[in-house]
């Protein structure tokens, strides 16, 4: 190989040397620190994916939380929780947080709305957590809620309630099945 040859592969290898594959970002780790992604989370009643993944009965997000800690939306209809689940916050350094989010069990195995259940009068389209996770994801990366990133729902009572919704039927989480409403 020539001298110039020579020169070329060696600029050529230092060239690449610094070229690294950028990091895939880590699923659940923000660039964001651990108070101010508490404070986004705390001060989000989750309106874009209530509206989105709601099953048309009428439904109260109340968030509460422990500063830098956790914050948990508790879901409400005709005064009675319906579901509740919890953004767990752990602060990887100065500038970014973990979020995990945490459904609640069910008694019947799983975890509430995760897409396995019957419900005669479901709050939201299951499953539930990949939205509640897209929901969070939006808020930290200061980004809309994107619905086509959650997939579609899979519950056929809950379209029938949506349906009905949009045509003017009224569902409450207190309805028995067969009664008017």
């Amino acid at each position: 190989m020539t001298r110039y040859g020579s020169m070329i592969l060696l600029l050529a290898t230092i060239s690449l040397a610094g070229c690294e594959k950028p990091k895939a970002p880590t699923p659940g780790v923000y660039d964001i620190p651990v108070a101010e992604a508490f404070q986004r989370l705390y001060a989000s009643d989750l309106a874009d994916m209530v509206y989105a993944k709601q099953c048309g009965i009428l439904v109260h997000v109340t968030p509460e939380g422990i500063t830098n800690r956790y914050v948990t939306w508790h879901v409400a209809s005709s005064g009675q929780e319906v579901v509740r689940f919890t953004a767990l916050l752990t602060p990887l350094g100065d500038r970014q947080t973990k979020v995990e989010i945490k459904m609640p069990a069910d008694p019947k195995g799983g975890e509430v709305y995760d897409g396995e259940k019957f419900y005669n009068r479901p709050a939201f389209n299951q499953p539930l957590k990949p939205a509640v996770e897209e929901q969070v994801s939006a808020l930290l990366e200061g980004r809309k809620f994107d619905v086509q990133r959650v997939g579609p729902g899979r519950d056929s009572v809950c379209n029938v309630q949506r349906g009905g919704l949009e045509s003017g039927i009224r569902f409450r989480v207190d309805d028995k099945p067969g009664e008017p409403h």
